[in-house]
């Protein structure tokens, strides 16, 4: 049976993940509202709708999270140790993520109700691929960057596993068709992580398969590298090879992240074990004009404002939620729930590229809540089954 709690938690996250694209197809709507832009008031709508049902079902929640507990904890003792807007604006985008996947843990999950989110998915990826699409055009419908190139990724493991699993070769033909957006965008993280999902993904068990994606993914990878392109933005000469590949070389271009990024080495000297507090780089960045907000670097970001303390703390998060997902795998009992699980899995090597080169802990509606709902529906799955009684008075 269809659930309605579940199928309302999930308009409010697919709703959220699109409205930071609505200015795009509606310019008529204000960029700005209170100092919240579309994309402010997405991830802000999400955390409330994510915290109001898991205090109104604690005892629900499925998905262990105890290990984001001295995370947590840390990002909240920073802020009450120097109060700050930016420093409650960027606590609380840290938690999203997190508190989504809690939430999402609580829903059941029935067949019919997959097939529903399935469907909604399907529209949702396809506004995405349209718009971005368009825009690589030349026709600017939407903001499609490195964020967008994020949520591309989650649909290219999602179908792909949906292969593997399935032998849908539709769905083999359509991650195909995602793999290409960062590649003629020429956003080279997003164009590396392709690469990975793809020779990496869990669900791929075929040691003969295995060989071919990789061999195929290193010929594509090496193709593009050497594309005119790709030598165009990676190399301020236009000309480079892979041993060029070094921050210490002067002629590789990363687009003034290199730049960002020294200008924190005296903070994270004077301050190398709980960093120099909430928004701090924010300070930093704005005491040096930068028009930006962020360093573009989750692992330096975390270490400038929380260090080394707080980089452990969110790496200890990350790595026992992968090793505990990593356990179920002999829980498995049907195809589907055994899908999402290997996406689930796959999609932790997405963090670890996007957060060398992004904000991935802060796009939580194009990246983390997706990833940390698919985690949540395989919890739910093995702990109550894949059938239930319809509930549709639930919150």
């Amino acid at each position: 049976m269809q659930h309605k709690a579940t199928l309302n938690f999930y308009r409010w996250l697919f709703v959220t993940a699109i409205l930071p694209y609505a200015g795009g197809f509606l310019p008529f709507l204000p960029q700005e509202i209170g100092g919240l832009n579309l994309s402010g008031f997405a991830w802000l709508i999400m955390l409330l709708v994510a915290l109001v049902r898991i205090l109104a079902h604690p005892s629900a929640i499925s998905m262990p999270g105890w290990m984001w507990m001295p995370w947590m904890l840390l990002l909240i003792g920073q802020w009450l140790s120097a109060p700050s807007f930016y420093g409650l604006q960027g606590t609380l985008q840290y938690l999203v993520f997190y508190a989504v996947g809690m939430a999402a843990s609580t829903l059941p999950y029935a067949d019919a109700t997959l097939q529903v989110l399935k469907k909604w998915f399907v529209v949702y990826m396809s506004i995405i691929c349209i718009g971005f699409g368009l825009q690589l055009a030349g026709v600017h419908v939407m903001a499609g960057g490195a964020n967008t190139i994020m949520t591309l990724v989650v649909f290219t493991t999602l179908l792909l596993s949906d292969y593997f699993w399935f032998n849908n070769r539709t769905a083999l033909l359509l991650a195909g068709v995602m793999a290409l957006y960062p590649i003629v965008g020429v956003t080279r993280m997003g164009i590396l992580m392709m690469l990975s999902v793809t020779a990496l993904h869990a669900a791929n068990r075929n040691l003969a398969v295995k060989v071919l994606a990789g061999v195929l993914t290193i010929g594509i990878g090496i193709a593009v590298f050497y594309s005119d392109s790709f030598q165009q933005k990676t190399f301020y000469s236009g000309h480079g090879d892979l041993g060029s590949i070094s921050l210490d070389d002067k002629d590789f271009n990363t687009s003034g992240r290199l730049g960002m990024w020294k200008l924190t080495s005296q903070g994270l000297a004077d301050h190398p074990w709980m960093g120099s507090g909430a928004r701090a780089d924010l300070a930093m960045l704005q005491a040096h004009n930068f028009k930006i907000k962020e360093l573009h670097n989750d692992f330096i970001a975390v270490r400038y404002n929380y260090g080394w303390v707080g980089l452990g703390c969110l790496l200890f998060g990350f790595i026992m939620q992968f090793v505990l997902l990593k356990r179920k795998r002999a829980s498995l009992t049907d195809a589907y729930t055994a899908m999402l699980y290997d996406a689930g899995l796959t999609l932790f090597i997405a963090w670890a590229g996007f957060m060398y080169s992004d904000n991935a802990l802060k796009y939580s509606n194009y990246f983390g809540n997706l990833h940390f709902c698919v985690i949540a529906i395989v919890y739910s799955r093995l702990k109550h089954g894949t059938t239930f009684p319809d509930t549709p008075n639930a919150v």
